[in-house]
């Protein structure tokens, strides 16, 4: 993290609401390491080794996150989740680790990212991995979906069989059209125009990068 830009947001941002629930979001490791996955090919977890790949927050910035935390859970209880989530994956090249994947868990309503988990095979288990983030930030009450594209992933017997562990219910687009998921799609194009011409050397790169812009979006949402 550059701890510059982090502490410009502090000052803007500490005394909303949302600044404690980001820190805690930030607390949360979003990575998805290789050895977690169920099933990877050989050649796969051989040629790519993610086992040093880090969460984004730093020693410097761990102190400010921590009181922010400690104040932020004071005043206020586990909020319940939002019933209503659209899911997308995005994937940014590096130059010279290949491909990341990010997976973003947006809240229909009021469009902010809920969670997120990145790795560096895209499979149903880098959902799983912000959901189980999303279980530590908030609690179930009633009924939750998580809409989808049509896209097979979201298709396959293991993506619903891990949906129905974590008690949400799967929503996808109808064919021929767009429906909520319409926020992803808007959510990750815009996230490229943010990023421009930004060049992302290593996986690390890229965490360290997109997880800033997580934290200026849902902030700047709020």
């Amino acid at each position: 993290m550059q701890s510059s830009n982090f502490l410009e947001l502090r000052l803007l941002h500490e005394d909303s609401g949302e600044w404690g629930r980001q820190m805690r979001l930030l607390t949360l490791n979003p990575i998805l390491y290789l050895e977690q996955y169920e099933e990877i090919a050989d050649e796969l977890y051989r040629w790519k080794q993610d086992e040093e790949l880090r969460p984004f927050i730093d020693r410097e910035d761990m102190a400010v996150v921590r009181e922010s935390i400690i104040y932020y859970e004071e005043d206020t209880k586990r909020e319940l989740l939002p019933p209503g989530l659209c899911v997308g994956i995005g994937t940014y090249k590096t130059v010279r680790d290949g491909e990341l994947y990010m997976c973003a868990l947006i809240d229909r309503g009021s469009r902010k990212v809920m969670a997120y988990s990145f790795g560096v095979y895209r499979s149903a288990e880098l959902v799983g991995k912000a959901l189980e983030n999303v279980e530590v930030l908030y609690r179930l009450s009633g009924k939750a979906s998580l809409l989808s594209s049509r896209n097979p992933l979201y298709r396959s017997r293991k993506y619903q069989k891990m949906l129905e562990g974590f008690r949400i219910e799967q929503e996808m687009t109808q064919k021929g059209t767009r429906g909520g998921a319409a926020i992803v799609s808007t959510y990750f194009s815009w996230l490229m125009r943010r990023k421009g011409h930004t060049v992302f050397q290593t996986w690390q790169d890229a965490i360290d990068w997109l997880t800033m812009d997580i934290l200026r979006y849902n902030l700047n949402l709020s």
